[in-house]
């Protein structure tokens, strides 16, 4: 097993473009995506003055009192405000009738310390899961070569045991997404992400979990298909729309039931609401966990089937 995983490794770090493809865009992917969808939860108002009124949960932004119309014509915000020198609203001006974000400002403790925004990490984490859970696809993908070209066949016939190989190389793959996941961890802690109820080390368990569910779903993908292009139909036609019902791209709260519905049999599901809630849900990912298992044992038999 040790001598597989060195090998992988090695092999890994010294092909062309592994580094950039598999690790630094991945991450720089994520958190651009994160930093974006970070800030959705909170509305912007323009102001148009020396000083913005303090309000909370709302986000102000200077602007020249030409550019007014295009704040308001671009969508980017339905409200500026003008403000004199103390801070206090002289005048509205919305785009849409009865602007509910009016009366907040109106009605706001005009000695509340300015809002001071932290992005929050619920809208975000979708997109990490989702990469997690696919990462064992690189796995499967060498699994199929390996199959084709007679070396899973030459380890069945040596002193080795194919699960101890198989082992091996899956730890070399889960070593180098864990390093692109305590970077991206890092980045979180440091950039001040608001955890909600959770917090860094909970986020390093469900992505170790994520990663441990993505081996045994792709292990068990490479005992059955002979050409590793089908991976990316199956990441991209079964794991991604389970993935938009559990919230990759919109935050889950919001989403119809339909989609809620569908997103109970996803194991991104379990996983996101273990990040938002702060509490791991136990029953679903032991089970989870089993059937991962289960998927690995059948994947190796499988391919030990191969001649």
């Amino acid at each position: 097993m040790v001598q597989s995983f060195n090998f992988t490794f090695k092999a890994l770090k010294n092909t062309k473009g592994f580094i950039v493809s598999m690790i630094i865009m991945p991450i720089f992917m994520i958190l651009l995506v994160s930093i974006t969808l970070a800030y959705s939860k909170v509305p912007t108002v323009a102001y148009i003055g020396e000083k913005a009124p303090n309000v909370t949960n709302i986000k102000m932004m200077k602007i020249e009192e030409k550019e007014k119309d295009y704040f308001l014509g671009i969508s980017q915000g339905t409200l500026v405000i003008k403000t004199n020198s103390e801070g206090e609203v002289e005048k509205y001006y919305s785009s849409i009738e009865n602007n509910p974000l009016i009366p907040l400002i109106e009605n706001a403790d005009k000695n509340t310390k300015a809002f001071t925004e932290r992005p929050n990490i619920n809208y975000s984490i979708g997109t990490m899961l989702f990469k997690l859970l696919t990462a064992a696809g690189l796995l499967a993908t060498v699994l199929i070569q390996e199959k084709g070209n007679g070396i899973i066949l030459r380890v069945k016939n040596s002193k080795t045991k194919l699960s101890t190989y198989i082992l091996g190389k899956s730890l070399a793959i889960m070593f180098v997404y864990e390093i692109a996941t305590l970077a991206i961890l890092m980045f979180y802690k440091f950039a001040n992400y608001d955890f909600g109820k959770s917090n860094v080390v909970d986020l390093g368990i469900i992505f170790t979990i994520a990663l441990l569910i993505s081996t045994g779903i792709y292990i068990f993908v490479a005992g059955l298909i002979k050409n590793e292009g089908l991976i990316w139909g199956i990441s991209s036609g079964i794991i991604f729309p389970l993935g938009i019902c559990s919230g990759i791209l919109f935050p889950i709260e919001y989403m119809p039931e339909w989609m809620k519905a569908i997103a109970h049999i996803s194991p991104l599901y379990y996983l996101q609401i273990s990040v938002i809630n702060g509490k791991i849900e136990v029953l679903p990912i032991c089970f989870m966990l089993m059937a991962s298992f289960l998927l690995t044992m059948v994947g190796i038999k499988q391919l030990a089937k191969q001649e």
